[in-house]
């Protein structure tokens, strides 16, 4: 199984060449301590909700996705409040999101400017209370 997804990953022409290259740290957030000194959990994380992926090719992602590795795909959703056309990617216990700008003003566009071949945006992880969450954050510094 591991050699067919290789295989069909090799056919695929770049799309995820980014897979096998080395992931780059991201800052998620700041804080003004060590994170290892923040004392207690912020918040009980639930479930992963989706990934969310950034591709500088939507319809192709998405073959790559439904044809290739037979996964659940949507059709394409324009999104305009977030400058974003977004596939979801049923996956049974959670869902990737392939993520494609609409228009240069859109983050992902930002995005994709510096990532050329597109890559991990975000991942999205369910809690219960939002308001809970971001005072816990602001109260141990964490932005």
């Amino acid at each position: 199984m591991a050699r067919a997804l290789k295989a069909a990953a090799a056919n695929s022409v770049g799309l995820f060449s980014r897979l096998h290259a080395p992931v780059r740290t991201v800052r998620a957030f700041s804080t003004l301590q060590p994170l290892d000194q923040v004392a207690g959990p912020v918040w009980n994380l639930g479930r992963l909700n989706h990934v969310a992926i950034a591709v500088p090719d939507l319809e192709k992602a998405a073959a790559f996705y439904k044809n290739i590795l037979g996964a659940q795909v949507s059709e394409a959703v324009p999104l305009p409040e977030h400058g974003v056309s977004v596939v979801f990617v049923n996956l049974g216990n959670t869902k990737m999101e392939l993520l494609h700008p609409l228009g240069s003003e859109s983050p992902i566009a930002g995005f994709l400017q510096k990532n050329k071949a597109g890559g991990m945006h975000h991942i999205c992880i369910e809690f219960q209370d939002t308001c809970v969450g971001h005072a816990g954050l602001l109260h141990r510094w964490i932005t």
